[in-house]
């Protein structure tokens, strides 16, 4: 029974596939390819944020003649957009006449067509802005064991319709190349998400509107708290001792510290943060839209192989890895951990140690020599408008 089951589970979906399939190849006859309209999504449709978020922005200030259109999935909280984007709800009517008639289509997730229900047309120019810069884990074609066999077909179908990938750094553009089953164009000028640290004009607006949000005295010191995703859901490598760590915080900072827990979005609805809260101290930022404005106003970055580090090191902050389980997660490093410009810690003890004997004259020389000589750095600060200005040379409009 279980096997008719999974059976007609499967056809139930392949028939729901072909019929929006189908009803886009309809839509696709009544409505043009429509200069200078551009439409994004972010996050499997689920947040508004990372590199497709900043172009956003950028183009409604300098661009505002360009029409963009953002797609979410049902129940999604939109209130972040700007009132001048529309948004429309994934595989609906309004969202296939979106993506048949945009010019430029932008997302930082590969993208399978034949669940998008697009394909593309004659004119129109696919962005693939990824949603990761430096990389410390293997990814792509070094990962192809762990992948699976359904995501390497979306992501080589993804490379091939891709018009334009960006890089950060000279590593970037490498693995863009050998990894990524892509031999299109790579804009080599930073990626949109990391302007936001150049640009100080923004920081005290940002920081007061976010702490007052979550009702974080505007005196006190942020410490960001940002592991990345594990499969298995197994939140026990995610405990930290807060009561323990908070007065050699305090001590390092310099004044009263607030945390500030941020988990991956693909764990958003999956597990229970609340048992992640144990201290007054501590609260949930997990659904906050941008993690780079979460980066911006953190004095104190710890993660633990998350590529988080790295952008949030062009602010030149310290940051800690707390790695407790290194031997188990391990799933291929471009870089050892120890080779890192970063304390590493491998229990609360050395996550202590660490803390007490943080050197920030040492850590940022090695921070300088990581970026220059090892990744070759292309972060300026100018990234969404060099992005933008690749845009208008190749509209129609």
């Amino acid at each position: 029974m279980k096997n008719i089951g999974s059976i007609l589970g499967w056809c139930l979906v392949r028939g729901i596939k072909t019929f929006g399939n189908a009803a886009s190849f309809v839509v696709r006859q009544f409505v043009d390819v429509k200069p200078g309209k551009v439409v994004c999504w972010a996050h499997n449709y689920k947040q508004y944020g990372c590199n497709p978020r900043y172009i956003t922005e950028y183009l409604l200030r300098h661009y505002p003649d360009m029409e963009i259109v953002w797609v979410f999935r049902s129940g999604v909280d939109t209130s972040a957009v700007p009132k001048e984007v529309k948004c429309v709800r994934f595989k609906s009517l309004e969202y296939l006449k979106a993506i048949n008639s945009a010019e430029f289509l932008l997302s930082n997730l590969r993208t399978d067509p034949w669940h998008a229900y697009w394909h593309k047309r004659p004119g129109q120019k696919y962005l693939m802005l990824w949603h990761a810069g430096v990389a410390l884990k293997k990814i792509e074609r070094d990962a192809e064991a762990n992948l699976g066999f359904s995501y390497l077909q979306k992501a080589k179908r993804d490379s091939k319709a891709a018009d334009l990938m960006i890089s950060g750094c000279k590593m970037q553009t490498t693995l863009l190349k050998e990894k990524f089953w892509y031999d299109g164009e790579i804009l080599e000028a930073g990626i949109p998400r990391n302007d936001i640290f150049f640009d100080s004009s923004r920081h005290a607006e940002i920081r007061q509107r976010v702490l007052n949000k979550y009702g974080i005295s505007q005196s006190n010191k942020v410490v960001l708290y940002a592991p990345t995703f594990r499969r298995n859901g197994n939140l026990d490598s995610y405990r930290l001792d807060w009561q323990s760590l908070l007065p050699h915080l305090r001590n390092m900072l310099g004044g009263d510290v607030s945390i500030m827990l941020r988990l991956h979005p693909n764990l958003i609805g999956k597990v229970d943060r609340s048992s992640l809260l144990c201290h007054d101290a501590v609260t949930d930022v997990t659904l906050y839209d941008d993690i780079h404005e979460l980066l911006c106003i953190a004095d104190l970055l710890i993660t633990d192989y998350s590529s988080s580090m790295f952008d949030y090191s062009l602010q030149k902050r310290p940051c800690l890895l707390y790695t407790c389980d290194a031997d188990s997660y391990d799933r291929g490093y471009y870089f050892h951990l120890d080779e890192l410009p970063y304390p590493v810690a491998y229990n609360q003890d050395q996550l202590i140690e660490a803390i007490k004997n943080f050197d920030r004259s040492d850590y940022n020389r090695r921070l300088n020599e990581f970026f220059d000589c090892r990744i070759g750095n292309l972060e300026r600060g100018e990234a969404a408008k060099s992005l933008a200005l690749w845009m208008r040379s190749h509209t129609s409009k």
